[in-house]
């Protein structure tokens, strides 16, 4: 099946595929009972069982015409190091931390004269722990 597909065509088809196998892959994960218990947040899956059947017939489904399509087209696997994607995540962690500081909270309104004192060498702390993680997981 090599002739169906140009190279550039094969890639865009391969990251098409590979994403929505990703998202397949985190649903799968709710599905089969994860919870999240954050400082800032809980996150669980609250769905009646006929619908949580329904959704992993389809995961499954999805997953099987995925498989299908990698041999039919000869799609590369491709293994990545997840300290990629964990260093791309800091880097906008980072950003995000240091666009929360109390001036551009003005943004949202008037911004209390002791707002910078208590909240900006905090997330300081918290920006800086980002970027020396970005680094870290950026390293060989």
């Amino acid at each position: 099946m090599d002739d169906l597909l140009r190279p550039s065509q094969r890639n865009s088809l391969r990251i098409t595929l590979q994403a929505f196998e990703e998202n397949l892959r985190v649903t799968q994960e709710w599905l089969d009972g994860r919870q999240e218990w954050g400082i800032l947040y809980r996150r669980k899956l609250d769905l009646p069982t006929g619908n949580r059947r329904r959704a992993e017939r389809k995961v499954q489904k999805a997953l099987q015409l995925i498989d299908f399509l990698r041999e039919r087209f000869d799609l590369n696997v491709e293994s990545r190091n997840a300290a990629l994607m964990l260093r791309s995540e800091m880097s906008v962690s980072w950003v995000n931390l240091l666009d929360a500081h109390a001036r551009k909270l003005g943004r949202y309104g008037k911004v209390h004269p002791d707002l910078s004192r208590l909240l900006d060498p905090a997330l300081d702390q918290l920006a800086d722990i980002a970027s020396t993680l970005a680094t870290v997981l950026g390293e060989p």
